[in-house]
């Protein structure tokens, strides 16, 4: 299944929530609190195939993560360290919400070896929480965060969302004002969308114009850099030396394990996916020991495209012979051609072999990501 001298990042998701905030479309578990050991008893027989194999980073994802209880997140740390080959200074991310946090979770958190904590905020404005669903207010939310900091923290992410139907640059202006004075060590930052399966999608709620989420996307980029956190990809910023270790794994192309309700793995040349449903994923860990629901194979050509197109999410952009050379293919002359249309048209740059996103272009990215394909 896997070289064993190989590397490997690993996704670990766990769907339970209080609740489902409007605008989620993610494989999440409402209500299900009497299931969550079983799951975690599915998750260590999905772990069995991959014994042994050496991690570079971990990462706790949801749904809620801090949704379990003590004893359940330290049998999850426990059956990770179990299975895998994981050095002491490999980065541990964990997502959490901030009604979630308190000082004794924070000092567990610490305790079971979590290097950094990823907070899912989205807004300080107590009238878009309630807009969006969410479960916390402003005040457990800044409440969250020292709690962190008094734990011991020193690597936390802040998740804020713009784009809410009607908000105004005052209150954009209001909310990055509040991230930057946590202060955090990095920060995302999102665009409501409206996705199906969600119940804003099924509610038909409205987004304010391209214009002015582009306008807004600008004003938040040079916010942040001014304040220290620089922009290193698309919708992430950061301190020097606190960039997502994780995440750089998915935009460089690398592979990774993922294993849970609805997750996805990439190895070598082969990428494979989870079933979405609760039920479906445990009965079939229970009768099978896996959970794919569907795979794909991905010709070398596939990978040098994903490896460009992912890789101009970042503000460094990508080397085009060392993409070529990790994929094991060479960019056609029509791709070349498209390259040099971009660059033309202002949405790329070049900088000798390396090919980056302009300011423009980080505004179309989709777009130039569906051109490329």
């Amino acid at each position: 299944m896997q070289k064993k001298s190989e590397k490997f990042s690993l996704y670990v998701h766990i769907p339970f929530c209080v609740k489902k905030c409007l605008f989620c479309s993610f494989a999440v578990s409402v209500g299900q609190a009497h299931r969550a050991d079983d799951y975690i008893d599915a998750l260590e027989n999905e772990m069995r195939p991959y014994k042994g194999a050496t991690l570079k980073t971990v990462y706790l994802g949801g749904g809620t993560p801090t949704f379990l209880s003590d004893a359940q997140l330290q049998r999850l740390t426990n059956i990770v360290r179990q299975n895998f080959i994981v050095a002491p200074d490999v980065p541990w991310s964990i997502e959490a919400n901030p009604e979630g946090i308190d000082e004794r979770r924070a000092l567990l958190l610490k305790n079971l070896g979590v290097t950094r904590v990823s907070m899912g905020v989205q807004s300080f404005n107590d009238a878009y929480l309630r807009f969006l669903g969410r479960a916390h207010d402003r005040l457990q939310a800044l409440r969250a965060f020292e709690a962190l900091r008094g734990a011991g923290f020193d690597n936390i992410n802040v998740d804020l969302m713009y784009g809410f139907p009607g908000q105004s640059r005052d209150e954009l202006w209001a909310d990055l004002q509040a991230v930057a004075a946590l202060p955090s060590e990095h920060v995302s930052v999102y665009t409501l969308t409206i996705e199906p399966n969600s119940r804003f999608y099924a509610r038909q709620v409205k987004l304010d114009g391209d214009e002015k989420l582009a306008d807004d996307y600008v004003f938040v980029a040079e916010f942040l850099e001014n304040a220290g956190l620089k922009q290193y990809e698309v919708s992430n910023f950061a301190r020097p030396g606190f960039e997502s270790a994780h995440n750089t794994v998915y935009w460089e192309g690398g592979d990774y394990i993922g294993l849970g309700m609805g997750a996805h793995s990439l190895m070598g040349n082969e990428r494979f996916w989870n079933v979405s449903t609760l039920n479906d994923y445990l009965q079939k860990i229970a009768g099978e020991g896996r959970a794919v629901e569907g795979r794909e194979a991905l010709s070398a050509q596939t990978r040098l495209t994903e490896r460009l197109v992912f890789g101009l999410r970042m503000n460094r952009g990508v080397s085009i012979p060392i993409i070529e050379k990790a994929a094991g293919a060479v960019l056609p002359p029509e791709g070349k051609k498209l390259i040099d249309d971009l660059v033309e048209e202002g949405l790329l740059s070049r900088e000798g072999d390396r090919v980056k996103a302009t300011v423009r272009g980080r505004l179309v990215l989709d777009e130039i990501a569906s051109r490329l394909v």
